[in-house]
Formats: C-alpha cells, structure tokens, sequence
C-alpha cells in the first residue's frame, strides 16, 4: 500500500487493492471521476469496464460515553460493465459475469471483514447499494460500506 494520505486514503486503496485481487475487473482503483454522465463519461465506461472505482463519501460522527470521537466513514464502491447484448452486463451470460454476480462477490469480499495491519478501524460492513445506471448493454451498481474509527 504506496498511499500514506491518512486513514480514509489508506482504506480507500486497500480496498482498490482487494478488489484488483478478485479478478473479475480490467480497472479497479480509488474514485478519481475516471467516468461520468456525459459522452466522453460514457466512453471512458466502455474503456474502463468491467471496472470498480472506489471512494470515500462522509457521513455521521458519534461520541462514546467517555466522549471519544467515533467517526463512522462510508466506502462507496462503484462497480459497472458493458456487453455487446442486450441485459448481459446486468444479468451474465454463460461466458461473462453481470453486475449481479459481481455484485456478490464485492460483498463477499468486504462486508465483515477487517483490513488488517494498521488500520485501526472495525470491519467493514455492507450498508446497501443503489443502481448507477442501467441501459441496455451498459450497467453500472454503487455499493455502500460503513466502518467506525475511534480518535482517542
């Protein structure tokens, strides 16, 4: 992990790092606005997929009883596909895997689980997802994952 931008850019690339791992992506990595709702959005989605792109989004804070801050930090992961048929990048085919079942295994590669080393957070857990897009060859899931931090 080359990162040493603070806790968020250090879970941010562990997590761009564990998603390179499943190889099921040409493009994993941390969010830098690599796609977008305009055409050249829409090409830099054909170019980089299937892909997922990582980011952090703030949320809430807490404090615990003996008034230590709790930050709760939220993980989005972006993950999206093209197919050359109709419904193939939402659903597969029985020679590509759709957003579905790559879906699955994003939270089978995160959700309780702790990333270890020193990153001083809980495990992370999966929150929920919401539909980017959808098209017919082209779609596109953002998956949502919490963790706390504790700053003594």
């Amino acid at each position: 992990m080359a990162n040493d931008g603070g806790m968020i850019a250090k879970l941010e690339q562990w997590m761009a790092d564990t998603l390179k791992a499943l190889y099921v992506f040409k493009t994993a990595e941390v969010w830098k606005h690599q796609v977008g709702a305009t055409k050249a959005g829409m090409e830099a989605f054909a170019r980089y997929s299937p892909f997922a792109f990582v980011g952090y989004f703030g949320t809430d804070t807490a404090r615990e009883g003996d008034k230590d801050l709790r930050q709760i930090l939220e993980f989005r992961v972006l993950i999206g596909i093209t197919s050359k048929s109709d419904g193939v990048a939402r659903f597969g085919s029985s020679r590509k895997l759709g957003t579905s079942k790559i879906r699955d295994l994003v939270i089978a590669a995160f959700d309780k689980v702790h990333p270890g080393g020193e990153l001083t957070c809980d495990e992370l857990y999966y929150t929920g997802d919401i539909e980017a897009l959808d098209a017919p060859k082209m779609h596109a899931i953002e998956m949502k994952f919490e963790t706390s931090f504790m700053t003594v």
